[in-house]
């Protein structure tokens, strides 16, 4: 299908890709703009197209995995509702910011929305690989009760000293089973928002990070939670791209197939894990989505051929491999709800057979 600019997109390619990144968006709580984003600028798509394309579909697709975790119980509306918020007045500011970056032309645009992606996609990686690496150690000694693998509240140092600001509102949040001042959780929202008006992503794959380790909700909740936060700003920063004519809604309907097929098989799966096998995807997803856009950063500069082909082959591989990471814990979980072995690894990410039928 040819775009704006004589750009020629192959759809059958993008659907199934897509496909795969709305599984990972199910699973993991995540819009998955992390991986479209630089998947539509590697196929061609000039970044401003890309980002506003990218928010259009990852808006109706947040909605599928919303009602469907809805369904499930994973979401907290108070916390979903103030972090929108936020996000649309962050990402206001992030759609300003990359429309004055393309005045000085797309090349400049590509690099810095490729460049700012891949520092915050280092930055999550460092934290979320930390504490799972440190909660699987913990589980190898044995000290499962005292570790993260569970869905109860992981206590940090920076849970504590945020949830002691008796800042007004100093709100409780039922469902998430914490008591936070609601300018906190605000203000992520339009850390958040910025990133989603000028990278193209609904944020998620930090907000989810953010909502753990700094407010301490439960692992497993961030999930629909963080989709109806983003929801709003998707939303937003889609209609504002859209004003500006970088929305193609043929492509993004077409992507939606995949993707919304994809999102509700990821969801219904999460039914049947621990919070720290949402946690141990998540940190395989943002790991692999580093190479990519790193690959096309040094083409953008160098201009040598192979380096964009390298790109273009680690943008699929980004994607095939936390797919093929949900698609062996989800068959692990069919084995141990027939009553066959598993590895002992994966026996602390399952959840109990009762309560994964429990829907």
């Amino acid at each position: 299908m040819e775009i704006a600019g004589g750009v020629t997109v192959n759809l059958y390619l993008l659907t199934v890709m897509v496909g795969g990144v709305g599984l990972i968006s199910g699973f993991v709580g995540v819009s998955g703009g992390y991986l479209i984003t630089p998947l539509l600028i590697i196929m061609g798509m000039p970044a401003g197209i890309a980002v506003g394309t990218g928010l259009a579909l990852m808006t109706a697709n947040s909605l599928i995995g919303i009602l469907r975790h809805r369904q499930l119980g994973n979401l907290d509306l108070k916390m979903s509702l103030i972090t929108a918020g936020g996000t649309m007045v962050g990402a206001e500011l992030g759609v300003r910011l990359l429309e004055r970056l393309q005045a000085h032309g797309e090349a400049v645009a590509d690099i810095a929305v490729l460049g700012a992606l891949l520092l915050t996609l280092i930055v999550v990686s460092i934290v979320v690989t930390r504490e799972v690496i440190q909660t699987g150690r913990c589980i190898a000694n044995g000290s499962e009760g005292d570790s993260a693998a569970d869905d109860s509240e992981i206590r940090t140092a920076a849970c504590d000293f945020l949830q002691s600001l008796k800042i007004y509102p100093h709100m409780r949040f039922t469902k998430s089973k914490l008591r936070i001042s609601g300018w906190i959780i605000f203000v992520l929202g339009i850390g958040v928002g910025v990133l989603s008006g000028f990278l193209g992503i609904g944020g998620c794959f930090m907000r989810t990070p953010a909502l753990i380790y700094l407010v301490g909700q439960p692992s497993v909740m961030t999930i629909g939670t963080n989709l109806l936060g983003s929801f709003f700003g998707l939303g937003f920063g889609a209609f504002r791209h859209a004003m500006l004519g970088n929305v193609e809604v043929g492509i993004a309907l077409t992507m939606l197939l995949g993707m919304g097929l994809g999102t509700f098989i990821g969801a219904q799966g999460t039914s049947y894990f621990k919070g720290l096998a949402v946690r141990f995807v998540l940190a395989g997803s943002i790991i692999a989505a580093c190479f990519g856009p790193a690959f096309k950063i040094a083409y953008f500069i160098t201009d040598v051929a192979v380096l964009d082909r390298i790109a273009r082959i680690l943008t699929v591989g980004q994607i095939f491999m936390p797919v093929t990471m949900i698609v062996i814990l989800l068959v692990l979980a069919a084995r141990h709800r027939s009553g066959s072995d598993v590895p002992t690894w994966a026996e602390s990410l399952l959840a109990s057979v009762g309560s994964a039928s429990a829907d």
